[in-house]
């Protein structure tokens, strides 16, 4: 029959078993399910496979090597130790024989974390690649002055303070409409909170004209929650432009990849935006002036051409009324002549008129001469009659009757 043991027996014996089988040191790569700094740091560290976890233990870093460890790591990174990130250390394995087995770190490298973020971000984006979401927004028309503006933030992150600060008081007295949607922009729960957000800016999207994302500058693990697939895939669904500024210019994650627009800093996209509504004024400023200018330089072009006109009109007309002048002097001069010819051929008329007047029968048969008719025709000749004819004389005053008696050629 085996030997009977106490739980603490049983304990001790696993312990001798654990500190003779592990004496050296591990380098072990995990993610940090928990982190919890009381003095000592403790943690929970999981071993995942997709999304299923295949291995969990609890690990310690003591205060001591804590206070060497942390402060390396932070500069390094940009944050400090927190859940969700992916560390490679140097740990001893112990095992107490209450509190069970636990890891005792010693070191941790932090080059790992970060090529790992990287290599995490690399795989989102190529699935939003894959997808065809990853230039989806880019490829929305940005609206010539935006002026109602989502904004997801904190209302108690300096980024916010800063973009509401500048857009208020910017020095051209513009008026920007904004609507804040809360969101926790680091941590944990910032994910779900950011995608929460996106989801109000998406039923609100009649109401908007963009969506910006902000935050004040952080390290790179501060600004791990943005290297998110469910945030770049909201973001690739939104039917407005989302500009992102939610780190400096170093840093770029998978909702800067995405968004439509990036600027650096929340001080720069609210400049960025108070530029578009400047930029547009100008071009109106500049359009008045070019059709100010255009319309007076037209109406001056036309007074000119009507002045010219004008000119050139009472030229022709003064030329066309002497021409008019000297014509109707000619046609008076030609009237006057004619009148003189009319008033000659009418005195050679009356000459001839008088001449015609001395040849008339009756004129001629004053002079004393007559006309001798026969029959009712007028005898020329002797051979005209024969002896007995009645012969009829016509006088100047009165008429003869007569018989030839005889004739005499």
């Amino acid at each position: 029959m085996s030997e009977v043991l106490s739980l603490y027996e049983l304990n001790l014996l696993i312990r001798n078993i654990i500190e003779e089988s592990f004496p050296h040191t591990f380098l072990v790569t995990a993610e940090i399910a928990s982190c919890d700094v009381k003095n000592h740091c403790y943690l929970t560290l999981v071993d995942k496979e997709g999304d299923s976890i295949r291995a969990e233990v609890r690990a310690v870093i003591w205060a001591q090597r804590y206070k060497v460890v942390a402060p390396v790591f932070e500069r390094a990174t940009g944050s400090r130790l927190t859940k969700g990130i992916k560390i490679l250390f140097q740990a001893t394995v112990n095992f107490h024989e209450r509190y069970g087995l636990k890891l005792n770190i010693i070191n941790i490298d932090p080059s790992y974390t970060i090529g790992e973020m990287a290599v995490r971000r690399k795989e989102i984006l190529q699935k939003l690649t894959e997808e065809g979401l990853i230039s989806r927004n880019k490829e929305l028309e940005f609206p010539l002055v935006p002026q109602r503006i989502g904004i997801i933030s904190s209302s108690t992150a300096a980024g916010y303070g800063d973009l509401m600060s500048h857009l208020i008081n910017n020095p051209y007295g513009y008026k920007f409409n904004c609507r804040l949607y809360e969101a926790v922009m680091q941590g944990d729960r910032a994910g779900a909170s950011v995608v929460g957000a996106l989801d109000q800016c998406m039923n609100e999207a009649s109401y908007l004209d963009i969506v910006v994302i902000v935050r004040g500058g952080g390290g790179q693990m501060d600004l791990h929650c943005f290297d998110s697939y469910e945030i770049g895939k909201a973001i690739a669904l939104l039917p407005l432009p989302v500009v992102s500024g939610i780190g400096h210019h170093r840093d770029v994650t998978v909702v800067d990849e995405v968004s439509n627009m990036r600027e650096k800093t929340p001080t720069a996209v609210a400049d960025m935006i108070i530029m578009r509504a400047k930029d547009f004024e100008d071009r109106i400023d500049s359009a008045a002036y070019n059709l100010i200018y255009a319309s007076r330089k037209m109406v001056s072009d036309k007074r000119e051409a009507l002045s010219s006109l004008s000119k050139d009109l009472e030229v022709a007309a003064g030329n066309k009324l002497l021409d008019n002048f000297h014509r109707l002097d000619l046609f008076v001069k030609g009237l006057r002549y004619s009148l003189k010819l009319i008033n000659n051929e009418k005195q050679a008329l009356k000459a001839r008129e008088s001449n015609i007047n001395h040849l008339t029968p009756q004129n001629v048969l004053k002079r004393g001469y007559s006309i001798t008719l026969t029959d009712g025709k007028t005898i020329k000749s002797a051979c005209d009659v024969k002896a007995g004819d009645s012969l009829k004389t016509i006088l100047y005053k009165g008429e003869l009757t007569s018989i030839i008696k005889s004739k005499k050629k």
